[in-house]
């Protein structure tokens, strides 16, 4: 119980921008929670919090996203993570911005990996519900086991949003990041995101994610899910 009270304190931050939004500032609080009992018992606390400037043409954004995963028989808990700066500079279709991320997983055996990229994304249709996006990355990765390693990859992606209804907003990513020394080293993300406005200020978000890595660490598999409910307050 102590440990359940002490997440509940902690905090993180996280960006989404949008051409749409006036300047200033914007962004979101989100508080998530998931319980499960089976055979084992898995509490899940999730906490992001969004924050975004935009001036003209200008965007800036500061992403922390942070999970704490507890099992049964587990004294360690699984600790899972990211935080992203991004800058973009926006124009009517084509945005062109540069990014840095820090990622942690515990259950990856995963202890730092730090990214840079610069690239660029096109928005195919009018109502900019379809992006297309190309970056090419840097990265260094430290394992708790190993030596580290850096690796220049691409990342292609691209972001599909539509509005059910005036307060129902659906968002689908898929991200294939191949290494550039290796296309057979290759991971991919996909992520579905259904946001329901509850009022003014506060969202139901449901979060569903898949990831895949083609060579993970041993022991690790290449596949793995997460699923996180939360209350979000948007400002």
């Amino acid at each position: 119980m102590l440990r359940i009270i002490v997440l509940l304190f902690i905090s993180t931050f996280t960006f989404a921008l949008s051409p749409d939004k006036t300047d200033g500032f914007s962004g979101n609080f989100d508080l998530g929670l998931n319980f499960t009992k089976n055979v084992e018992q898995t509490f899940q606390f999730n906490n992001i919090f969004n924050l975004d400037y935009k001036a003209k043409k200008h965007t800036l954004s500061l992403n922390n996203s942070i999970a704490f995963i507890s099992k049964t028989g587990q004294e360690e808990l699984l600790n899972k993570g990211t935080q992203d700066l991004k800058y973009e500079l926006i124009s009517k279709n084509l945005n062109i911005g540069f990014s840095f991320q820090h990622l942690y997983d515990i259950s990856r055996k995963i202890k730092n990996r730090y990214t840079t990229g610069i690239g660029v994304s096109y928005s195919l249709l009018v109502k900019k519900n379809v992006n297309l996006g190309l970056t090419v990355q840097r990265e260094k990765e430290s394992i708790f086991e190993g030596d580290d390693k850096l690796q220049n990859r691409l990342n292609l992606n691209i972001l599909f949003t539509k509005k059910i209804k005036e307060s129902i907003e659906i968002t689908l990513k898929n991200s294939y990041q191949p290494n550039l020394e290796g296309f057979g080293d290759f991971r991919w993300v996909s992520n579905l995101s259904l946001r329901v406005n509850l009022s003014a200020n506060f969202l139901l978000s449901i979060n569903t994610t898949y990831n895949y890595d083609s060579t993970p660490e041993i022991e690790i598999p290449e596949m793995d899910y997460q699923l996180i409910n939360s209350l979000s307050y948007t400002f």
